[in-house]
């Protein structure tokens, strides 16, 4: 089966560590973060940081996402639930489309409302971009993740 898109969720926490969910086929919900989390810790390198991305973008299909099991942050982070994981996390959604290339959304962590897309702040790359230019983008669209909750949209 081809892929023609591909969704990632990364949460950055108030230390910088990223929390990476690749997101794989919902009977559900359509498209959902599968059972596997990747974590990348603070002090990475621009090369780093581009290899955690396109970890997750291959991880992106590789099974069908559990319905029934929590959202695999919740679970990493032992929390009761996915607000209390998300209280205190900022929130970068990736998207990847065949020929279109990369687009990096930050959302804001809205109180009752959980993650919201600022759909104002897209950071867009080409299919064939290079280290450098994910790298760059990527660190602007993490410089602008808001974390924790916020009243304003």
């Amino acid at each position: 089966m081809k892929e023609d898109s591909k969704m990632i969720n990364i949460y950055i926490d108030k230390n910088k560590a990223l929390y990476g969910a690749p997101f794989g086929p919902s009977e559900k919900y359509g498209k959902r973060p599968i059972d596997k989390l990747f974590l990348l810790m603070p002090g990475y390198s621009d090369e780093m940081l581009c290899e955690f991305v396109s970890r997750l973008f291959e991880n992106c299909n590789t099974e069908e996402a559990r319905d029934d099991l929590p959202p695999s942050i919740q679970t990493y982070l032992k929390a009761k639930s996915y607000s209390e994981a998300i209280r205190n996390l900022g929130l970068l959604v990736g998207f990847w489309a065949e020929g279109e290339g990369f687009a990096f959304t930050p959302a804001v962590n809205m109180p009752g409302r959980g993650f919201v897309l600022q759909e104002d702040r897209v950071f867009e790359l080409r299919p064939n971009c290079t280290k450098r230019e994910m790298a760059n983008a990527l660190n602007k669209a993490l410089r602008s993740v808001k974390v924790g909750q916020t009243a304003e949209a």
